[in-house]
């Protein structure tokens, strides 16, 4: 027999079970961790895997998608979702927020996957990623919905503002991805949305960092005494019917414009080897055979950062107004 609490919020509070194991917390009797929310982080993390085998099918099933061994997608998806779940069972996240973080969560895994594997974002995950968004923001209130709206045009104007100046810089599918990003952080307020950039150029320039770093010493173990060539940033293409590369501004990508950086048959004059191109420098994998340059997916770190700056202001307290602190009220 259960018997549910409903708390003042009118959620689901602490369930009562004869069997002792609680989503409220785990077994009194101490055979289990107990506390607020734990059970609830667990159940959170069962339907994540769910969610993260469900996303692994359709990647696999993607005509430009991928296929991913289990079980990674599905831990990937199951600890976001469990920390959303366990916070809000604890009673220190509003439940309003939780259908946009998890959709948030389940979107930055299996976009980010494609992105660093293959350097393009599919259209079948950007484009219907934006309305699916603006609709889990409506549990915030009117409100947050139409800031939603107005950030993903904002972020995505600038994205594309940046695309039409240096199609290199910036690829068409990282256009596209900025509308739903922008609509998530400016559900939370507009300073979220200014952090939310902000974090994504720091962990960028990390990520950079670590690429040229990592190129710089596999030039010179296998090929000691030739001119390091530093790594170009990669930008991740729109993946669409029949162009195998994505956007065609995007470079580092097979297929894609004629100056994309590193491709095969490009310029033969990079560091003396084929399928080099001026600013990029070709790493190898294994046996000498010449791979992809080094190059620097924008997917990953937008989602991510963009999905922190919102937990954050969830947790410090929800929806702000049209102009207001990160999380205040």
């Amino acid at each position: 027999m259960l018997t549910a609490v409903v708390t003042a919020r009118g959620v689901p509070g602490e369930w009562v079970a004869a069997s002792g194991i609680l989503p409220g917390g785990l077994s009194p009797g101490g055979l289990l961790p107990s506390g607020p929310g734990v059970g609830w982080a667990v159940l959170g993390f069962g339907l994540g895997m769910l969610g993260g085998a469900a996303g692994r099918v359709l990647l696999r099933r993607l005509r430009r998608g991928t296929r991913v061994p289990p079980p990674w997608p599905d831990v990937a998806v199951g600890v976001p979702w469990a920390g959303v779940g366990g916070a809000a069972g604890a009673g220190v996240l509003p439940w309003s927020w939780a259908p946009l973080l998890l959709g948030a969560a389940w979107l930055a895994v299996v976009a980010s996957i494609v992105d660093l594997r293959h350097h393009r974002l599919p259209d079948a995950l950007t484009l219907p990623a934006l309305p699916a968004a603006l609709l889990l923001a409506v549990p915030l209130g009117v409100a947050s919905v139409g800031r939603a709206a107005a950030g993903a045009a904002v972020l995505a104007g600038s994205y594309l503002l940046v695309h039409a100046v240096s199609p290199r810089s910036l690829g068409l599918g990282d256009v596209k991805l900025a509308a739903p990003v922008g609509a998530l952080l400016a559900a939370a307020s507009w300073p979220a949305l200014l952090l939310g950039c902000a974090l994504t150029a720091v962990v960028s320039a990390v990520m950079a960092g670590f690429v040229v770093a990592r190129a710089v010493r596999d030039q010179r173990e296998r090929e000691p005494g030739v001119p390091v060539a530093l790594p170009g940033a990669a930008r991740s293409g729109t993946a669409e019917p029949g162009a195998p590369g994505g956007s065609s501004g995007a470079a580092g990508r097979r297929g894609g414009s004629p100056g994309a950086a590193g491709r095969r048959g490009g310029s033969p004059d990079a560091a003396g080897r084929p399928g080099g191109s001026p600013d990029a420098a070709v790493w190898r994998r294994g046996g000498g055979s010449p791979g992809p340059p080094a190059e620097l997916p924008l997917g990953p770190p937008m989602l991510g950062s963009a999905w922190l700056v919102v937990f954050a202001a969830a947790l410090t307290s929800g929806v702000s107004g049209a102009v207001g602190a990160v999380g205040g009220g």
